[in-house]
């Protein structure tokens, strides 16, 4: 789960799915139960980690966007939220549980909705501590989202450097890739929305840009001054 919905899904008990026309979530009936899972900063390092469980009271259509990010038209309501305290990393229970793949967790865990076995489902419950209220350590996520997007931003910028021979990339594909980085780890933001991130906060990370004859290329770029300044690519070298 997006980690910016977190306390609007407390409050509300209502959730859905991304896509519009997704397969998964017409799959759940009431009485299901189900982890909440959700990218955070445990021990300093950012994890997906399992925070909660809930069980489904019923399922309904609707039409409507549900917080302004899920899409689909069948609605899920749920019976309550029960937070664990502390949260559980997957990293940690990837050994123990079948669904988790070894060391490929996060590919696991990347899809919005994934039915697990009865005997995952007990090993995940069993280690859970479980509290009533809106636990401490989820209460400063939705203000950290801005530094994940930064932090993702570096992140993939990094490992393009490394493991790849190219010295330029159109800074719109770029912004493409790191939609796909972002979603491997449960949080999900369409492109217009991560483009306008970057326009305004690429001085922030550092990194190089050229600018580029292509008006198709083209990505106005902000700095610290709220000057602005057309680019089409982002360096590696």
């Amino acid at each position: 789960m997006d980690p910016d919905l977190l306390e609007d899904v407390s409050r509300n008990l209502v959730i859905g799915a991304r896509k519009k026309r997704s397969r998964n979530v017409n799959s759940i009936r009431p009485n299901d139960r189900i982890f909440i899972f959700a990218p955070i900063i445990v021990n300093g390092r950012r994890n997906l980690t399992f925070i909660a469980y809930t069980m489904v009271d019923g399922v309904y259509n609707d039409s409507g966007t549900l917080y302004d990010y899920y899409e689909s038209t069948r609605k899920i309501r749920l019976k309550g939220i029960k937070f664990f305290s502390p949260p559980l990393p997957a990293v940690d229970l990837r050994k123990n549980l079948s669904f988790l793949n070894g060391n490929r967790y996060s590919s696991a865990l990347k899809s919005e909705y994934r039915e697990i076995s009865e005997a995952d489902f007990k090993r995940i419950y069993s280690r859970a501590n479980f509290v009533k209220n809106f636990p401490l350590y989820l209460e400063n996520v939705s203000f950290n989202i801005d530094e994940f997007i930064l932090n993702s931003i570096n992140s993939l910028h990094g490992i393009i450097k490394r493991f790849d021979n190219r010295k330029q990339m159109d800074i719109k594909t770029f912004i493409r890739l790191l939609g796909e980085f972002m979603d491997s780890y449960g949080v999900s933001k369409p492109y217009d929305e991560l483009e306008e991130f970057y326009s305004l906060n690429a001085w922030r990370t550092g990194i190089k840009h050229y600018p580029s004859r292509d008006p198709e290329r083209i990505v106005t770029l902000y700095n610290s001054q709220g000057g602005k300044r057309d680019f089409g690519l982002i360096s590696f070298e």
